[in-house]
C-alpha cells in the first residue's frame, strides 16, 4: 500500500514496540488474567470506573473521591488485576508518547 521504505520503517517500529519492556510486561500480565472471567470482568469495571472519573467535574470528583477510592481498592484486591492495570497504563503511556512524537515531528 505505502512505499517500501515506509512499510519497513513501520515494521521496525512495531518490532521495537513488541520488544519493549512495557509491551512484554503488558503481555505477561494479560496472559495471567485473560482466561479468568472474574478477573477480566473486574478489569472491565475498573476501565468503566476510570472513564466515569475522567468525565467528572472537579467538584463531583472531590465529593465522590472516598467512594471512588474504596471502589477501586475493592476492584484491585486481586494482585493480578492491579498488576495488569498498572502494566496497561505503562503501555498506554508509551503508545501515547509515540503518537505525540509522530504528531510533533510532522508539525515541524
Amino acid at each position: 500500500m505505502f512505499n517500501e521504505r515506509l512499510e519497513a520503517a513501520l515494521d521496525n517500529l512495531i518490532e521495537e514496540i513488541r520488544e519493549s519492556e512495557e509491551c512484554r510486561n503488558y503481555r505477561e500480565k494479560f496472559d495471567a488474567v485473560r482466561s479468568d472471567d472474574g478477573a477480566m470482568d473486574c478489569i472491565g469495571r475498573i476501565r468503566e470506573l476510570n472513564l466515569s472519573v475522567s468525565r467528572m467535574s472537579e467538584e463531583e470528583y472531590e465529593r465522590e473521591s472516598e467512594n471512588l477510592s474504596a471502589r477501586m481498592e475493592e476492584l484491585c484486591s486481586d494482585s493480578r488485576v492491579s498488576e495488569f492495570i498498572l502494566a496497561e497504563v505503562d503501555f498506554s503511556r508509551m503508545y501515547q508518547y509515540i503518537t505525540d512524537k509522530i504528531v510533533d515531528l510532522l508539525d515541524e
